[in-house]
């Protein structure tokens, strides 16, 4: 059991004397007091005397172990100390021990002591014998634990930060047996370390390893912000970690700390933010009587939307209605509580509403559209006032809460709100339900990133499309909170840009929930690259946080991540259509009348798909018979990926597929149809041809077929914009449907795999 006492006794020394770093002898000490493996060690104060010398020379060499001693400089000042020379391995007699501690006094007249560690044998230059073990504080998610390669090999493969061989990361807040095993399951530099290399032997037992993790996570939880201690850790780092005869023990460690702090967030209630998701009553402030301005676009957007009139309300002094709707003078004026106060005032004035508003004890939650409050520079005063008044009404008022500023708005189809001030002629609002597509709720912290999505995919009609702003008080991971409980919602969609504090381990654990209740949850977070962190910092003054940790994380906690836009388009699509098969089989039929696009779909396999084709007789001969009476027999045989050709005709791609699909062999089925094929009806009705794919193409009959067999069918159009009609026609039969074959198959496993996942 870790003594947490001792450890906070050498941090009140250290900071006593102003430091910010422990020393390594300090580091050991607190690794001690974790019942952690540390080399046995002398100190010798300095400046030393050449009779101290000789003395603690003949002490180690008595006490030491082996014949090989090593010498290291402690300073504060140097803080490479094999770089410039203040490591020396030596003999372990006393007139080589003696020799090496005076040439390093003499070399650093700075010096604050000299260390006689304990050499212990081992490899440096083999993978798995060397690891680095460290833990940084994160505002976002807490403490993170990371494990990788260490000693010579660590600054080397820092460099290359990727998915693979990059360190495993793992927040503290979540270490338990469970992540620990996980965590060294995908660990590439523990199978070296535990021998599942080929030619590899076991250097340690995993049980060596957790119980370092353990004692990490437990360090770290408890010296930290908001923590149970005054001091918090803000980075701890063991390289490296050795292996030897089956044990592991530090040879070197970092150890930086400071006071803690109080970085505990004032969160809305789960009340405020339930108002804003299922308003009885809406309210609008800053709507014009004269012109159509924003509040009066969004006031017209609620009316038409089908929310109830007699529960609107426009807070306008003298004034009686406005488009049929009732005003009333002030906020402390209204009738019923409104759940909904949508507040489209220039940001000069938006705190004094927002003061009105919780004074009034009429609101509880706002949603902000004013923007120019926190992402602009010049505007951090107002930001805080905002953040103040929020304060202020809550005291009042618990379940007074806000979402923004800077929204785009929010579209609530089943409460019928639409707040979204986009003109209809720019954007077909996403109103109404689309029954092929899986309940969606669309969470972002960009409402342009909303809008240019539904845009992009008109099929989506997510039944709540929220876009937050800059966070102000309601964030991302608020309304994901509410929203993993939904029993509706299957699939949920995410933009983020930055993190509030605490908002990133909290957005873990409800990704856990939402994954156990059965959703699945695609994300985007913004801020990928250095360049990347300072926009998003611009544009929602919150925690940009490291990118490849917070992917790491994310996807080890339930979440399909997405590395760019088309990805994120790519596999809202493929779980908006595919989320109510749960987890899908991974024997897949694939189909093209392209030569190209059956090998771009073969160049894309994985061990996550099985094309191997059912070894059944009665299945081949009902496929060759419809390929005989296509006249196909001659040029195609029956395999998987199944190459039609151009010839074959919309009649035989439908018996085909009509078999297939429901054939106990398949799991779902990729098709693709390159559609210049004169053999095949692509085109709408028109002048200049005979074709109407709405009465003579095969996908109707397919989709028909998937949806009575209750397997997925992905749909592929190779081609130009002529045949975008073609694609529309295909997604209002329910299918998803992608643009190159290639592209298909390689989203569809990685999203096999995610679905598939046991977390």
């Amino acid at each position: 059991m870790t003594d947490f006492k001792a450890i906070e006794r050498i941090f009140d020394k250290a900071g006593s004397e102003g430091r910010k770093a422990l020393s390594e002898p300090e580091t050991y000490q607190v690794l001690a007091a974790a019942g952690l493996n540390v080399p046995m060690l002398k100190i010798c104060p300095a400046p030393i005397s050449d009779e101290e010398a000789e003395a603690a020379a003949k002490e180690i060499s008595d006490k030491f172990p082996g014949d090989k001693a090593v010498i290291k400089l402690v300073s504060s000042k140097t803080l490479h100390k094999t770089e410039s020379g203040g490591v020396k391995v030596c003999g372990n007699n006393s007139e080589e021990i003696k020799t090496a501690i005076m040439k390093m006094s003499e070399k650093f007249p700075e010096a604050e002591a000299f260390m006689a560690v304990e050499f212990i044998p081992h490899s440096p230059f083999g993978l798995g014998e060397e690891l680095l073990l460290g833990a940084r504080a994160d505002d976002a998610f807490g403490p993170v634990i990371t494990l990788g390669p260490g000693g010579t090999h660590a600054e080397s493969f820092m460099k290359v930060l990727a998915k693979g061989i990059a360190p495993s990361v793992l927040p503290a807040l979540l270490a338990d047996e469970k992540a620990f095993e996980k965590l060294i399951s995908a660990s590439w530099i523990w199978n070296y370390c535990s021998g599942n290399v080929r030619g590899g032997k076991r250097l340690a037992a995993d049980a060596e390893i957790k119980k370092w993790l353990a004692a990490f996570a437990e360090i770290m939880e408890y010296f930290r912000d908001n923590g149970k201690s005054a001091w918090a850790i803000s980075e701890f780092e063991i390289n490296p970690l050795c292996i030897a005869n089956g044990r592991i023990t530090a040879l070197d460690g970092v150890l930086r700390f400071r006071p803690a702090k109080d970085k505990a967030r004032n969160k809305p209630s789960k009340g405020g933010v339930q108002a804003i998701l299922s308003p009885k009553a809406v309210a609008v402030i800053g709507v014009s009587e004269k012109k159509m301005n924003m509040g009066r676009i969004i006031l017209n957007n609620v009316i038409k939307v089908g929310f109830p009139k007699e529960h609107i309300y426009v807070i306008k002094p003298g004034i009686n209605e406005i488009d049929g709707v009732k005003c009333v003078p002030s906020p402390k004026d209204l009738p019923e509580k409104a759940d909904m106060y949508v507040v489209a005032v220039p940001s000069s004035t938006a705190a004094d509403v927002l003061k009105e508003a919780g004074n009034s004890g009429k609101v509880n939650g706002i949603v902000l559209i004013s923007g120019g409050l926190g992402e602009k520079s010049g505007s951090e005063n107002a930001a805080q006032h905002v953040i103040d008044m929020i304060a202020g009404g809550r005291a009042k008022n618990p379940d007074f809460a806000m979402s923004g500023a800077n929204s785009m708005g929010i579209v609530l189809n089943k409460a019928k709100v639409n707040t979204f001030f986009i003109p209809e002629y720019k954007l077909e609002h996403p109103i109404g339900l689309n029954p092929n597509i899986a309940p969606t709720a669309f969470v972002s912290q960009s409402g342009a990133f909303v809008i240019a999505a539904e845009s992009t995919m008109p099929w989506l009609k997510p039944l709540y499309s929220i876009t937050v702003g800059n966070q102000q008080d309601i964030t991302v991971v608020d309304y994901l909170d509410s929203l993993a409980d939904d029993d509706e919602i299957k699939v949920m969609l995410v933009y983020m840009e930055g993190f509030k504090p605490g908002d990133g381990i909290a957005l873990a654990k409800i990704l856990r929930r939402a994954r156990a209740n059965g959703k699945q949850i695609v994300i985007y977070k913004a801020g990928r690259t250095a360049f990347g962190q300072k926009a998003v910092m611009g544009h929602t003054a919150s925690i940009a946080g490291d990118y490849l940790v917070t992917d790491m994380i994310l996807s080890q906690n339930g979440a399909l991540v997405a590395q760019n836009f088309e990805e994120f388009y790519d596999f809202s699509m493929l779980a908006c259509h595919f989320a109510k098969y749960g987890k899908i089989g991974r024997n897949t039929f694939l189909m093209s009348n392209a030569g190209f696009e059956a090998v771009g779909m073969a160049d894309n396999f994985t061990k996550s798909i099985n094309v191997a084709f059912p070894d059944d007789s009665q299945l081949k001969a009902e496929l060759q018979q419809v390929l005989a009476e296509a006249k196909l027999d001659g040029l195609v045989d029956v395999r998987n990926p199944f190459d039609v050709t151009p010839m074959a005709p919309d009649r035989a791609w439908a018996e085909i597929l009509k078999r297939i699909i429901p054939h106990k062999g398949f799991d779902a089925a990729i098709v693709s149809n390159v559609p210049l094929s004169g053999s095949v009806q692509t085109l709408p009705a028109g002048e200049g041809h005979k074709e109407n794919y709405e009465k003579g193409s095969f996908i109707c009959n397919a989709a028909e077929a998937a949806r009575q067999a209750g397997k997925p069918l992905l749909f592929c159009v190779d081609s130009g914009r002529l045949y975008d009609p073609y694609c529309d026609y295909a997604a209002k039969l329910g299918l998803p449907v992608f643009r190159t074959a290639d592209r298909a198959v390689k989203m569809y496993i990685r999203y096999l795999d995610y679905v598939n996942e046991t977390l």
